[in-house]
């Protein structure tokens, strides 16, 4: 019997068919979300490429799914000089996915500066390159919730409310909008370029290793048998699993490629249900699946500010693309447990937890 192709074998729905053999770019390709964003188009037979900084966590994803290959996904710097010119040189690609950033709000409290250079600056670098050579016409910028104002005291943001950000890393995602805008209908607009931006809520799944991130933290505190500590218990966000926020840009790009979409839009992704659930709650519910008692949580003050309340109303992207979320945040909990679970009981089996819950969540999709 002959063996089945990639698509057929994953049960992927027929919309996501386009990126066989298209020439996608990944910029950030060597993050958590990059990695996985690679490792999915190369799933859907795409020429991926890509690249990023050297991961700085032992493990990471990147180098579990073994994705760097020195020629079309390498470690490179977006802020080196002249560097994304010959990339796109080298690679032409048809349709670009811009994750390249400094992505946490800690590290921004104590690299500021660098946090605005690589968020602003690095993707300058992108439209600067895409502006003056001509050749890229569809480009989507992934951004950040809390690229929105939260001044006004609102708690659920559409793509029309105000941008802002009171700490270094939601001011750097906001600016970010303002100049992928800007660059839009200054330049691009004119060549025929198409760009959205993409904000998505916290992003939770297996092989997340980063530094103050709430489910690396307690798998931190899990496989180090020492007690979990929160910062902020309360506090409410859009929890979501990586693959329904990487769905969401991989259904915008489809729409793009094939000229369904064109011109400059902003789309929020979020879950899909009204429930909310604080920090503590996903904190229990995680430590939960490894028979871990509420007894071992505890709290402390936070060391930098955090906004308390925030969601995503997603009701546009679902109207434009018909994207849903698959797994609800329940599911999701379950399935970075599963994820984690398996990899530490053999981290040689990793690519297989990948693949398993890979083929599981695009087998549920149902637009």
């Amino acid at each position: 019997m002959g063996r089945k192709s990639t698509l057929e074998s994953m049960g992927i729905k027929e919309q996501f068919g386009i990126y066989k053999g298209r020439r996608v770019l990944i910029t950030g390709a060597t993050g958590f979300k990059g990695s996985w964003l690679t490792y999915i188009l190369k799933k859907l037979d795409a020429d991926a490429a890509g690249f990023g900084l050297q991961p700085d966590t032992t493990p990471n994803l990147n180098g579990i799914l073994k994705l760097t290959d020195k020629k079309k996904i390498v470690e490179r710097d977006i802020l080196e000089p002249g560097f994304i010119d010959a990339f796109i040189n080298d690679t032409n690609p048809e349709i670009i996915f811009h994750l390249a950033s400094q992505p946490l709000v800690s590290v921004s409290y104590q690299e500021p500066a660098e946090t605005f250079r690589t968020n602003i600056f690095g993707l300058i670098n992108l439209l600067e390159s895409v502006r003056k050579k001509n050749q890229v016409k569809k480009i989507i910028i992934i951004t950040s919730d809390k690229c929105y104002s939260t001044e006004t005291g609102k708690k659920v943001f559409t793509e029309e409310d105000s941008l802002g950000g009171l700490d270094p890393y939601s001011a750097s995602k906001g600016c970010a909008e303002i100049v992928s805008k800007s660059y839009y209908n200054s330049f691009l607009k004119d060549k025929g370029v198409s760009v959205v931006t993409a904000r998505a809520g916290n992003i939770i799944g297996g092989g997340d290793w980063s530094k103050d991130r709430l489910i690396p933290d307690i798998i931190r505190a899990i496989t180090e048998k020492r007690k979990i500590i929160l910062r902020n218990p309360n506090s409410i966000r859009p929890w979501q699993h990586v693959f329904d926020a990487l769905c969401g840009y991989l259904t915008v790009g489809a729409k793009m490629l094939r000229n369904e979409l064109e011109g400059f839009t902003s789309y929020n992704f979020g879950p899909s249900e009204s429930n909310e659930f604080r920090v503590i709650d996903i904190a229990e519910k995680f430590a939960g699946e490894f028979g871990i008692s509420k007894s071992v949580i505890e709290t402390t003050n936070p060391d930098f500010y955090e906004t308390e309340f925030l969601r995503l109303d997603s009701n546009k992207v679902y109207e434009d693309t018909g994207w849903r979320s698959v797994w609800s945040t329940k599911e999701s909990i379950e399935k970075t447990a599963e994820w984690y679970g398996e990899y530490y009981k053999n981290n040689t089996n990793a690519s297989e937890i990948c693949e398993k819950q890979i083929t599981q969540y695009f087998s549920a999709l149902n637009f």
